[in-house]
């Protein structure tokens, strides 16, 4: 008795709608989502949620039966859409390995800088001289058409390559690349 006395009103009335529809309300979410300690937890957020939004006279209120169920009803489908979200991401990860995470796929921007460079290299000379062209030195297109003696079109082709190729080599990282490489050619 002593201990009821010093609760506040609110306190009080929490406690009540605690006792009194907890049990009630996990099996209630078990029309939503099926493990037991799935259900509980919602049912918590969904009572601290009350406390910390609600009034005592919200919390008194005859409707926060129908509040505390639709709460517990769109958690329960928050929680089911982030579930197949996950799902999704590692069906991804099994299927395609650019959604691989390892210890390799991280490198310094010296690292980056070095690969790049190594893969330009491998590349036919007009197509590399190309993409530095009109990437890294940001030249036109027409200028470089006529300095190489090739089509507008080959150019732009050629560019096209070249970006194709790196997206596919550097996946992630190009566009930390391309930036990286405008800063340091300014």
């Amino acid at each position: 008795m002593e201990i009821q006395a010093r609760l506040t009103q609110k306190e009080l009335a929490f406690k009540t709608l605690y006792s009194q529809y907890y049990a009630p309300l996990c099996l209630y979410a078990k029309r939503f989502v099926e493990p037991l300690t799935t259900r509980e937890d919602v049912v918590s957020d969904a009572f601290m949620h009350a406390w910390e939004h609600l009034s005592t006279e919200e919390l008194l209120s005859p409707t926060i039966l129908s509040y505390l169920k639709t709460s517990i009803k769109n958690m329960c489908l928050n929680h089911l859409r982030h579930f197949g979200y996950e799902q999704d991401y590692l069906e991804k990860m099994e299927k395609d390995p650019i959604y691989e995470i390892t210890p390799d796929s991280v490198y310094s921007l010296e690292e980056l800088y070095s690969m790049l460079h190594e893969t330009l290299e491998k590349l036919p000379s007009e197509q590399r001289v190309v993409f530095t062209e009109t990437v890294l030195k940001g030249r036109n297109h027409e200028e470089i058409a006529k300095e190489l003696d090739i089509s507008l079109k080959s150019v732009t082709r050629y560019k096209q390559r070249v970006l194709d190729l790196l997206r596919k080599e550097f996946k992630d990282y190009l566009p930390i690349l391309l930036v990286m490489l405008a800063e340091k050619t300014l």
